[in-house]
């Protein structure tokens, strides 16, 4: 079989694949097998696939392109599509990309970049369609079906009068309008939006909250400079999900097609961090060693205080993380409230937890055998008991809310350190608690 068939063959394999599965090919081919299939790949699906790589797999798919290919390919992308794409390369490389660029392109891609992540207006995209606000409906239709292109987003239009942009229409309330009807008699003039310096974490709640397909982007003069469609922001919110999963449970960035040894060494360091934290724990613990021989029943409830302050100072953290990453808590008052409000949430939880800790426990032990030590009552046992989940379930929440915080004021991932390690810390502030507390209560009382 010659190349040509080969092409031939390759080419009709990959019009019956989604664009999904090609890109997942592609990633996982060698570098000869990229080659022939970018030159089998039909014009009409290259910014398919390239919409769906990873952006190091996409920079070499790029690359891989002929000059025509890439021209098209630059043509086909809207700016907010190229704009990953544009982050990845070195300056050589990206003044390469704007040569290729027509200049109404070149110049949306610039104002992009500009704008902080952030921020909501740095996902919004340009290709929308904009109607007058004294058109008729035969007018408008006439200028939506000559000025669509197979990127625009139509589903909903937007009805602008003196450069500002006063309502929305649906497509389909257009299509089923009379034609000599004024789109003003029925465009929806309350509509959502953002502006271009809100946060990204505003565009996210609104979209979510108002379950809206589609919000614009308008700048002081409520001139609309963009929109934010829903699929844009699920793609975040995916892509953020995954890396604060990847942190917060300190795996490193997780790729599934790095070999073993690779993900390995990327989690060691936190596990090895655990080691040394938790040899720590046994070396404080041997203060108590009197108190733990004395009283053999302290083992069995170490369980639930361990459990009980990691379960609460993990919920705290977890808060604390999305509220930090949502940029909803920014000034220090905002933070202060925040603080107030986890800490409070911790104390009534430790309270009711204390008190249903006494009573399960007192239960227990009144029910068993196990040696409390001498003239040691369940009641007196129970009590340090309640006191240990008390105490350790307010200071770990505590430690969730703070730790976060502080990391964030020194520059470093919040994310990133509050895995293995500050578990750790939990757990050793657990038992000093509950050991003391039976040190202080009981161990008197055995004499």
């Amino acid at each position: 079989m010659n190349h040509k068939q080969t092409k031939h063959q390759i080419t009709k394999k990959l019009q019956t694949m989604h664009a999904v599965d090609i890109a997942k090919l592609f990633t996982e081919s060698k570098i000869e097998e990229k080659k022939i299939m970018i030159q089998a790949m039909p014009s009409n699906m290259i910014d398919d696939v390239f919409i769906e790589l990873e952006a190091k797999v996409a920079i070499e798919f790029f690359t891989l392109l002929d000059e025509n290919k890439k021209q098209l390919l630059l043509k086909d992308l809207s700016p907010a599509d190229l704009k990953p794409l544009f982050e990845e390369f070195n300056d050589e490389d990206k003044d390469q990309l704007f040569k290729l660029l027509d200049s109404n392109k070149r110049k949306e891609l610039e104002r992009l970049i500009k704008y902080d992540e952030t921020k909501a207006a740095s996902v919004m995209r340009s290709d929308y369609l904009v109607l007058l606000y004294d058109y008729e409906v035969s007018e408008a239709m006439k200028y939506l079906t000559t000025h669509v292109s197979d990127n625009d987003y139509i589903d909903t239009l937007f009805v602008q009068q003196e450069n500002k942009i006063v309502g929305i229409i649906s497509l389909k309330d257009l299509i089923v309008a009379r034609k000599n009807q004024k789109i003003s008699e029925f465009i929806k003039t309350n509509f959502e939006y953002v502006l271009e310096d809100d946060t990204l974490a505003l565009a996210i709640n609104k979209i979510s909250n108002y379950d809206i397909s589609v919000l614009a982007v308008l700048n002081k003069e409520e001139a609309l400079i963009g929109v934010i469609t829903a699929d844009d922001i699920l793609e975040e919110m995916a892509l953020e999900y995954e890396s604060n999963i990847d942190k917060f449970v300190a795996v490193g960035d997780y790729d599934e097609s790095s070999n073993p040894f690779i993900r390995a060494k990327q989690r060691l360091p936190w596990l090895l961090a655990s080691i040394v934290l938790n040899l720590v724990i046994a070396l404080l613990l041997s203060v108590f060693s009197d108190t733990i021989d004395a009283i053999a029943a302290l083992v069995l409830f170490q369980p639930l205080i361990l459990g009980m302050a990691g379960n609460i100072g993990t919920q705290a953290i977890a808060v604390t993380i999305l509220v930090l990453h949502n940029k909803t808590h920014e000034t220090k008052e905002l933070r202060k409230k925040h603080v107030r409000k986890e800490v409070l949430i911790g104390i009534t939880n430790a309270l009711i937890i204390g008190i249903l800790g006494f009573l399960l426990s007192w239960v227990f032990l009144s029910l068993t055998t196990f040696d409390m030590g001498k003239n040691v009552t369940p009641a007196i046992l129970s009590l340090a008991i309640a006191l240990s989940l008390v105490f350790s379930m307010i200071l770990s929440s505590m430690f969730g809310v703070l730790i976060p915080l502080v990391l964030t004021k020194l520059k470093i991932d919040p994310a990133a350190a509050s895995g293995p390690v500050i578990s750790t810390i939990n757990d050793l502030v657990a038992l000093v608690i509950y050991f003391g507390f039976a040190t202080l209560i009981v161990l008197p009382i055995i004499g």
